[in-house]
């Protein structure tokens, strides 16, 4: 059992099955979608993303060590073995691609441009540049665009299109506000971070503002061909402007470490019921 919840950590499991979701939306929004690949969808892309997240971990396991947020991981805390969770990774993400091909190419070669831009570019670029964030935040548009492409949806429509872009939207505050609560850590293990060119209050700022827009986006899907029905759009503007309010409230007014990780959740549960959302109206 022990060995087994190191694998669910060394896979990020929660990170993934969020990955998975995603996925499982851009699947639902396409008009023409049946269940006939849908399980494909849901294991390949968990494989996938579960392996890349494993990957990963091996090639940051020194730097990991190095910050107490990390150093609990399976490898840097002698669980798993790098070389084993090296096998790991591998064996997912192969599994992953497998199974994906029951759906499609296209879900395929998606799903094996995150790897490549997750693990290829983003996590060699963290040591070197604050910039690594973009194709960090990239690795977010794509899993709803490998739904979409495995219900027989074109990547040229307009509707993926809205739903890749507010993945993307939504994924770069993360890495900021981690980097507000654990960004000396990060520093002295060696990344590189938005706080050699902004203070803490910059950053949130930047946050803030970055979120206020994404939120107005969001509210743009009718525009993209993505007709919600009246109530869940009533819904999703009024959750917009209490989620805005909170927000405000929340990164300007406490310094507590307690309530930056609330402001984290809030995003992450906010996202989620927003394509939960998008998978109700499209059932």
């Amino acid at each position: 059992m022990g060995f087994l919840s190191s694998v669910l950590k060394l896979i990020k499991y929660k990170l993934s099955l969020a990955v998975t979701l995603s996925a499982a939306a851009g699947y639902y929004l396409f008009p023409g979608h049946d269940n006939s690949n849908i399980i494909y969808l849901i294991a390949g892309v968990f494989c996938l993303s579960g392996g890349s997240a494993a990957l990963n971990q091996v090639q940051e396991w020194k730097r990991d060590a190095l910050m107490d947020r990390t150093r609990h991981r399976p490898v840097p805390s002698g669980k798993i073995s790098p070389y084993s969770a090296l096998i790991i990774a591998i064996g997912f993400c192969a599994g992953g691609s497998l199974i994906l091909l029951e759906t499609s190419i296209v879900s395929v070669m998606l799903g094996l441009l995150t790897v490549i831009l997750y693990n290829g570019l983003y996590t060699v670029l963290k040591p070197k540049s604050s910039f690594a964030v973009l194709p960090g935040g990239l690795v977010g548009a794509i899993p709803p665009m490998i739904g979409w492409t495995a219900a027989g949806g074109s990547l040229a429509q307009p509707e993926i299109l809205f739903v890749a872009t507010l993945m993307f939207l939504w994924q770069m505050p993360h890495f900021w506000l981690l980097i507000i609560r654990y960004g000396k850590e990060y520093e002295l293990a060696g990344f590189a971070t938005l706080k050699r060119r902004l203070d803490d209050h910059q950053i949130k700022r930047l946050v803030f503002w970055w979120m206020s827009v994404s939120l107005i986006f969001l509210l743009m899907a009718p525009l993209f061909g993505i007709h919600l029905q009246a109530w869940l759009f009533i819904s999703i503007a009024a959750l917009n402007l209490v989620f805005i309010g909170f927000f405000y409230r929340i990164l300007f007014r406490s310094t507590s470490d307690k309530m930056m990780r609330l402001v984290f959740i809030l995003t992450n549960v906010f996202l989620t019921i927003v394509l939960l959302a998008l998978i109700l109206n499209s059932i």
